[in-house]
């Protein structure tokens, strides 16, 4: 992911629509930027940085995301299963990702930092490795997505079917047993 200290070839700041014209955005950072709605369609975004972007509803059909980072973005509804699948790397921090798509996506080792992720779709999505530090999943779903070796320690709300997931090696706090328990009734105390 681009570091802090990364020489940006451009910076864009208080956007309302993208350069036309242009398709591929390497090592550039966005600042402040309202996309909401626009069609990001097929570009091409390498070691980049969104800060403070609303991206909500944004249409990414065929965008490519290499090594990018989302901080302190809105990106509520954005139908990330659409975007490119090859070497997408992202990592999301202090974003608003209310009821985003992950679908299918192939999302190992990726970290969502602070993130609200209530409501979003996590369906046969690959996060082996996967990092959800302080994230509220509060009704996110959960369904046949590969969480091996995630890390759900710090998160709260998350409620999941063990059954209906691969979990080896899946890491929970103790506060998470009443969302793992939930489909066969038990109470915890």
């Amino acid at each position: 992911m681009p570091a802090d200290n990364t020489q940006y070839q451009q910076v864009f700041s208080h956007l309302q629509a993208f350069p036309a014209g242009a398709e591929i955005f390497a090592r550039c950072r966005f600042e402040n930027c309202r996309f909401p709605g626009a069609r990001l369609d097929k570009l091409t975004f390498e070691d980049c940085v969104f800060c403070g972007c609303d991206l909500s509803l944004a249409r990414v059909q065929g965008t490519a995301f290499k090594e990018v980072l989302f901080e302190e973005c809105k990106m509520q509804g954005l139908p990330l299963y659409s975007c490119a699948r090859w070497l997408l790397a992202v990592r999301f921090k202090n974003c608003v990702m209310r009821f985003v798509s992950f679908a299918n996506l192939p999302l190992k080792n990726t970290v969502f930092e602070n993130c609200d992720l209530r409501e979003a779709s996590f369906s046969h999505t690959l996060l082996q490795k996967a990092v959800f530090s302080r994230c509220d999943l509060t009704r996110a779903s959960f369904v046949r997505a590969h969480l091996e070796q995630a890390d759900f320690t710090t998160s709260v709300g998350l409620a999941l079917d063990p059954e209906a997931n691969y979990l080896r090696g899946a890491r929970f706090s103790v506060y998470s047993l009443p969302g793992l328990l939930a489909k066969y009734g038990i109470e915890t105390e």
